[in-house]
């Protein structure tokens, strides 16, 4: 029997307005360019149909044209970065002006027409060049960081100060103006000969792109100073400017002059144009039309309830002892250790900490590991002969990534910094005897775990080395320190300053003790010589697909992880095998039953109580619902008849740290919450995380998780891996579908070329993906979205203005589809109650159209387990009704993950996840606060202290 054939869902999207659109009309003031959803569209200079003429994967945006009308540049993202190009009006002859690694971006004409000017990240930051269009000459720079001010980034987190972005050339060809970015954009001016001698024209928050007026007298400007638009007619001696709008959600980007002195700006969704002496703009209305594929596919099957034993997958760390005879790894968070020989594994530890990170010490007696056990993450060491336990730290922050020194006089560790080591973490030294400590970096942005030189000397880490202090994204590189914290740091990239090594963070580079550096680049294992003081010899391969690497003492023996697999590798031979050595475990289901006495049950679907009700649970299942006191009491008598009871709570959008350990699951379940769903960690940790919460391991919420966030050449956090090939996509699919992962999240700069594929083969094997972009990824099948606003490697975001707006482009794209889309709007908070306000418009708008939408929050840059209550009254606040505010963080939430028959509802045959409340939050949705008690998979997870 042939297996059915889906027809395809084809669905038609008109767009009438822009969120974030830029426009330019053309010299003749006949036609006008649209950048809108990433597409150049041709309008006529009155309005109407609109054109798409540049492929929706190539990503284009703020289109300039040449003085006589033959040409338009613009700048895009494909193939890993962003690249200048030009075309004619009509579309053809697309032509690629700029290449390399380098990013381009900011395109604009000289006056005579036969060059460009933009700005590109070769050198000093973002400076401007200048680029002939024939003879093949090679680009020019105008402008240097010392001219701007510009200075290399240090820390984790920073903002674009001293680039020079956006030239303009005056029409006389004298003068060069340019925006030099930092706390307030500033419009420069000078003469194109005379470089670090520049007047300010115009100063304010932000600042798009500049055009001269004809007469070469003033340049016209959009931007916002503080959350009010502005576009500004700014004079070259920085005499007052003129302020033609104030006010308004101004969109900025380059405005035009037309031949009647009218000023063309787009702003609210709209190409506004205002005549001179006008007080109110007139606009231009366009339609533009796409097509969504939405044809749906075979998602990958859950049984919640099966108890088949299955060997871990969520293997942290395999740690060969000195001889390489044995092994010591985490998994269902505890730790194994394992005969290689006999391929015996064997318990160390059994509690419902997290124990992880092992480190043999090089004399095989002691193993320092992590543990939560005494209260939060420190370094633990366990004498080998007499599983003896000593505390090695107590430090104020989680430690993790302990790694003996060659003479096992210390161990590096990192420790937790800027809330969690997701956010950075700082390298540590500890004397094993003393207890000394030394930190010998400042906060590094997602480092991996530290490797020692074979003298002891240099500590080093992957680390990531930024390109420019204005987009935060870099290379993976090595970054070596003197272990003594005194003394110059270096950088080495094995694979070049312009090639980034792999995911960073939990995962290790190994080095040995006679000075070979193992490191992963692009899926594959390299092995180099390398001395302390950064010298590195030619590398060979390895293994093609591997990582978190460590070597036997005398380095002999390498064992790695590969997906499902743990791999030794002999270096003597050359020699690849796999180890058999993986625990098993089972999912845990409860033996006691229980019957709720529920005064108040929230039927999700209906939206309403069902009042006075018994809810019979056996073996973790809602068995059946009966009207109370009308059947037996099965089993322990959960007495909530004056108490309003819910589905336990989902929150849709998180990133855990594992060295949190027992107290986040505590948190959780304290704010009612039984399922939390991961968009961003290392795949190994979060696997883990969900086999140690499924096996009863450890107390905490069930977990789905999506691993890496996947990146293009360029990556920004350490949880992020380098997928910028269609090859590569392929292979971190096969890695997403042998860890079992539940969701794949393409991130900020992948492009669409390789997220198209991604999100083929992703669904070949019935696993979801999510992203940070709209369209064209809603085009070609991605299910779910991320933030109605978030970073963006534009700078600016497609989804939201800059003041938190989404338009109708947004709106229908988003409703119209039936994607899932996780709003994060209580993050928004930090920008002020303007910003939440305005993301509760376009939540509303898209609820009315049909849009489905899920609570989360992005923890933890907002606290774990609280912010998705601050999350649900910023609905509850946008005047959605509370029964519909739960069903997002309940039944709805559940069927985006895709266990909506299993979860999210209180119903006969699904899982007991029940919170009880103290008050109604039908009422009031504040009273999801009330948490009384707490029901996992059947079994009481939280009860409120008295």
């Amino acid at each position: 029997m042939e297996a059915a054939v889906t027809e395809p869902v084809l669905i038609d999207v008109v767009m009438t307005e822009g969120t974030n659109m830029s426009a330019a009309m053309s010299p003749d003031g006949s036609t006008l360019i649209l950048a809108l959803q990433g597409v150049l569209w041709s309008v006529p200079a009155a309005g109407g149909e609109a054109t798409a003429l540049t492929p929706a994967e190539m990503d284009s945006h703020e289109p300039v044209w040449s003085p006589d009308g033959s040409l338009i540049a613009f700048y895009t993202y494909a193939e890993n970065g962003f690249t200048i190009w030009t075309m004619k009006p009509d579309g053809s002859d697309l032509t690629q002006r700029t290449f390399g690694p380098s990013d381009a971006r900011y395109p604009t004409f000289t006056p005579d027409g036969k060059s460009l000017l933009y700005s590109a990240d070769t050198e000093g930051g973002y400076q401007v060049w200048s680029l002939p269009l024939e003879g093949g000459a090679e680009p020019t720079q105008l402008t240097v960081a010392d001219e701007t001010g510009y200075e290399a980034p240090l820390t984790p987190y920073f903002r674009g100060f001293g680039n020079a972005v956006y030239p303009v050339m005056s029409p006389d060809g004298s003068k060069l103006a340019f925006v030099i970015d930092g706390q307030m954009d500033a419009l420069v001016v000078r003469d194109v000969s005379a470089e670090e001698t520049f007047s300010v024209a115009y100063t304010a928050n932000t600042l798009g792109a500049p055009v001269w007026a004809p007469d070469g007298k003033s340049l016209y400007i959009a931007g916002l100073v503080g959350r009010e638009g502005r576009v500004a007619q700014a004079f070259p001696d920085g005499s007052d400017a003129n302020v033609l709008v104030e006010g308004g959600d101004v969109f900025p980007f380059r405005p035009s002059v037309l031949s009647d002195g009218s000023v063309l700006y787009t702003a609210d969704g709209k190409v506004n144009v205002l005549a001179p002496g006008a007080t109110e703009p007139t606009n231009i209305a366009f339609s533009a039309s796409v097509e969504l594929d939405r044809t749906p596919y075979k998602r990958r099957a859950y049984d919640l309830t099966a108890t088949d034993t299955q060997p871990a997958l969520g293997v942290i760390d395999p740690t060969l002892s000195p001889d390489g005879t044995r092994a010591v790894l985490t998994a269902v968070g505890d730790l194994w250790i394992s005969d290689l020989a006999s391929g015996e594994t064997t318990q160390l530890t059994d509690d419902d900490f997290i124990d992880m990170s092992p480190s043999w010490s090089p004399d095989g007696s002691t193993i320092a590991f992590v543990s939560d056990r005494g209260g939060k993450a420190d370094i633990w060491l366990m004498d080998v002969a007499s599983g003896e336990l000593t505390q090695l730290t107590d430090s104020p922050r989680p430690t993790n990534s302990p790694v003996w020194s060659p003479d096992g006089s210390s161990i590096a560790y990192l420790s937790d910094a800027l809330i969690t080591i997701f956010l950075g973490a700082t390298v540590n030294v500890i004397d094993v005897s003393t207890g000394d400590e030394t930190t010998i970096s400042e906060p590094i942005f997602g480092p991996s775990p530290p490797a020692w030189s074979d003298d002891g000397e240099t500590v080093l880490v992957v680390s990531r080395l930024p390109q420019t202090n204005r987009f935060r994204e870099g290379y993976n590189a090595l970054f070596l320190m003197p272990a003594s914290g005194d003394g110059e740091t270096k950088w080495v990239a094995p694979q070049g300053m312009d090639a980034s090594l792999g995911r960073r963070q939990w995962n290790r580079p190994a080095w040995s003790s006679d000075g070979m550096i193992v490191y992963r680049f692009k899926g594959a294992l390299y092995m180099a010589p390398l001395t302390a003081d950064g010298v590195l010899g030619e590398a060979t391969l390895v293994a093609k697909a591997g990582e978190n690497p460590n070597w036997s003492a005398d380095g002999s023996k390498l064992i790695y992880i590969d997906g499902a697999d743990i791999m030794l590798f002999d270096r003597s031979t050359g020699e690849t095998s796999t180890l058999d050595i993986k625990p098993e475990w089972h999912r845990d289901m409860p033996e006691e039953d229980y019957t709720i006495r529920a005064g108040h049950m929230l039927d999700v679907a209906a939206g309403e109580y069902l009042e006075n009700v018994d809810i019979v649970v056996e073996d973790g299942v809602i068995r059946s619902i009966e009207p109370s006191g009308t059947a037996d009491i099965v089993g322990t008598l959960v007495d909530a008849s004056d108490q309003y009871v819910i589905p336990g709570l989902i929150e849709s959008h998180t990133h855990q740290s594992i060295t949190q350990g027992k107290a986040l699951g505590d948190i959780w379940f304290k704010y009612g919450i039984t399922t939390v769903r991961e968009t961003g960690d290392d795949p190994y940790h979060a696997v883990e995380r969900r086999e140690s919460a499924e096996a009863g391991r450890r107390s905490a919420p069930r977990v789905f998780t999506a691993g890496p966030l996947n990146e293009g050449a360029r990556v920004s956090y350490g949880v992020s891996e380098t997928v910028g090939t269609v090859e590569e996509a392929k292979e971190s699919v096969r890695l997403s579908t042998e860890l079992k992962l539940d969701l794949y999240k393409s991130y900020v700069r992948q492009d669409y070329t390789v997220q198209k594929t991604v999100i083929e083969l992703a669904h070949e094997s019935g696993i979801p993906v999510t992203g940070h972009e709209l369209y064209p990824a809603v085009a070609n099948g991605v299910d779910q979205m991320e933030h109605f606003g978030a970073t963006s490697r534009r700078g600016y975001s497609l989804k939201s203005s800059l003041n938190g707006y989404s338009y109708q482009d947004v709106i229908a794209l988003i409703s119209r589809s039936g994607m899932y889309v996780t709003p994060t709007l209580a993050m928004g908070k930090r920008a002020g109650p303007e910003f939440v306000q305005a993301g509760q418009d376009a939540l509303v708008k898209i609820i009315d159209n049909g849009g489905k939408l899920v609570a989360g929050t992005d923890s933890p840059f907002v606290p774990y387990g609280a912010s998705l209550h601050d999350e649900l009254a910023v609905y509850s606040g946008a005047g959605v009704s509370n029964a519909t505010v739960l069903k997002l963080a309940t039944s709805q939430a559940a069927e985006a993950i895709g266990v909506g028959d299993q979860l999210g509802q209180i119903a006969p045959g699904y899982l007991a996840d029940i919170t009880i409340l103290d008050a109604d939050p039908l009422a009031d949705i504040a009273n999801t606060l009330s948490v009384s008690e707490v029901m996992k998979n059947g079994e009481i997870v939280y009860v409120t202290p008295d």
